[in-house]
């Protein structure tokens, strides 16, 4: 169980550095050990603040049909860089919210190419 913890967060850490080579003038992530510890504390703010900001904006949620999530997954995208804020950077929140969006994208297909290995 811990092994598959961190094979995840070094997954994560590869699919942020990814992201960031990719919108490079908006994203920014210094190198591997900050990305791993990104993943660590991304993983820790989606499973203690966002549930909790989640239901908060259920109402938002609701009259936009779910898509007010973006913008949810973006802020906690620009928290966790408020923490690093030299090793991960954001231009501004259109960029968190499209690294969340492409974040979102990475792990669905790891995730189809984990299950058709096992």
């Amino acid at each position: 169980m811990i092994l598959r913890f961190i094979l995840g967060l070094v997954i994560d850490a590869l699919g942020l550095m990814g992201i960031s080579w990719l919108l490079a003038p908006g994203v920014y992530v210094a190198d591997f050990g900050s990305a791993l510890l990104v993943a660590l504390v991304l993983s820790l703010v989606n499973s203690l603040i966002r549930p909790i900001v989640s239901l908060l904006a259920l109402p938002l949620n609701l009259l936009t049909f779910g898509l007010f999530r973006f913008v949810i997954n973006g802020l906690m995208f620009m928290l966790v860089a408020a923490l690093f804020s030299h090793g991960f950077v954001f231009q501004n929140l259109g960029y968190a919210i499209l690294t969340a969006i492409l974040f979102a994208l990475y792990h669905w297909v790891f995730e189809k190419f984990l299950k058709a290995m096992a």
